[in-house]
């Protein structure tokens, strides 16, 4: 389609962009070609729309929707497809009355301009304007996918850090859950505040001399007054945590053979979680915790 006014009709903007993306009808190829090029305005349209093809392939690939939200998603379009099967059907078209029929029949499909004024122009006659337009347009739809990349990407990131000082306060308060943990949590701290103190403080994160971790996980803790502990790897992998401990020792918690591990707090430097764990485990089982708690590093 072209406009038809003046004597030398401009091709439409459609049909210079389907020139640019190489899907026009091969008829006109020829002729539109012809015309961009000896035509300022539509010079200035195909390259403005091809400075926009430019600006959307820069844009990053956008990352993969996470697996809840498009199960949310298709749960979503599936309640309302069943709600829409659902509900009575109703006719999507009704019959025109035969009077209203003639009636519309007789309305022009359209008006013409008045006499002596020319139509306005259909084709790219708008020029400048329009390409810039246009690029605002694109500009704003790259600021808008840009936006929301960002935004996903802050999302993301308040979450993982929301859900680690959830699991943080969750540790600390582990032991107030039962009367016999709050019982105990007195006694686990002095046991704390002794192997810390054992441990001298003197050298090393958290005052421990020589915190080793061996090839198969277990731990050795030797203590500036020559004491030596050696944790095993089934009762590290109970704590599920990757650091080597500060302080430890063998000891029975509430007539259970256990092993008291004291890690440093990966949000608090100021503090120190405490894992009572079962000594019975194995290299193929691992320890259960018996106790947690957090307390003050001293």
């Amino acid at each position: 389609m072209t406009s038809t006014t003046g004597q030398n009709p401009h091709p439409e903007v459609m049909e210079i962009s389907d020139l640019a993306e190489g899907i026009l009808p091969e008829d006109r190829v020829a002729a539109v070609r012809a015309h961009v090029e000896s035509c300022e305005e539509c010079g200035e349209v195909l390259a403005s729309l091809q400075e926009i093809r430019g600006l959307l392939g820069a844009l990053p690939e956008p990352e993969p929707m996470p697996a809840d939200v498009a199960a949310r998603i298709d749960a979503a379009l599936a309640a309302e497809a069943r709600l829409d099967s659902a509900l009575p059907r109703v006719p999507r078209e009704t019959s025109i009355p035969a009077q209203d029929a003639g009636d519309s029949a007789r309305v022009p499909r359209g008006t013409s301009a008045p006499a002596g004024r020319p139509s306005a122009p259909t084709g790219p006659g708008r020029g400048r304007r329009q390409r810039r337009a246009l690029l605002i347009g694109a500009a704003s739809a790259a600021a808008v996918l840009a936006l929301g990349g960002a935004v996903y990407e802050l999302a993301s990131s308040g979450s993982t850090r929301s859900m680690s000082s959830a699991d943080s306060a969750q540790r600390k308060t582990n032991s107030q859950d039962g009367g016999e943990n709050s019982g105990s949590s007195s006694v686990v701290a002095s046991e704390v505040a002794r192997l810390l103190g054992r441990a001298g403080g003197k050298t090393g994160p958290g005052g421990v001399t020589s915190p080793m971790l061996s090839t198969n996980g277990d731990a050795r803790i030797a203590a500036p007054d020559g004491t030596v502990a050696f944790v095993p790897a089934c009762v590290l992998r109970a704590t599920g945590r990757t650091q080597p401990p500060l302080a430890a020792d063998r000891e029975p918690f509430q007539g259970t053979d256990s092993y008291l591990v004291v890690l440093p707090d990966p949000n608090d430097s100021h503090r120190v979680d405490a894992y009572v764990v079962t000594a019975s485990c194995t290299a193929d089982v691992t320890g259960s915790v018996l106790f947690q708690d957090s307390f003050p590093r001293s």
